[in-house]
């Protein structure tokens, strides 16, 4: 027999508000601001690899932002369809302790 399972809805909020927070900073620091001048490297092919290289890294990290955003919608998504499905699944429950006429004439005699 199982136990079920339980479902943190603040944890999935937290965890969606993180991935947000992590985007944000990725957004606000470009590689591109990182790889300085080609000059800077004192030679012209390893400025130009490094710049290469950074271009390179920016794509990734753009996949990697875009990737981010759908993990992000997906975990506040479930966490309102668990809260909604929560919500439904305790308002089943209160009306099958109702009796025709009224309140269930034994709630609270416990």
């Amino acid at each position: 027999m199982t136990d079920g399972y339980k479902v943190n809805f603040d944890a999935l909020a937290e965890a969606a508000t993180g991935v947000n927070g992590t985007i944000l900073a990725l957004q606000n620091n470009k590689v591109s601001d990182i790889d300085g001048k080609k000059a800077d490297y004192g030679d012209d092919d390893l400025g130009k690899m490094i710049a290469d290289f950074c271009d390179r890294w920016e794509i990734g990290v753009e996949h990697l932002i875009k990737d981010s955003k759908e993990v992000a919608n997906r975990l506040a998504l479930s966490a309102l369809a668990y809260a909604k499905a929560e919500k439904t699944s305790v308002a089943r429950l209160h009306g099958l302790l109702q009796s025709r006429t009224g309140s269930d004439p034994a709630a609270g005699q416990w």
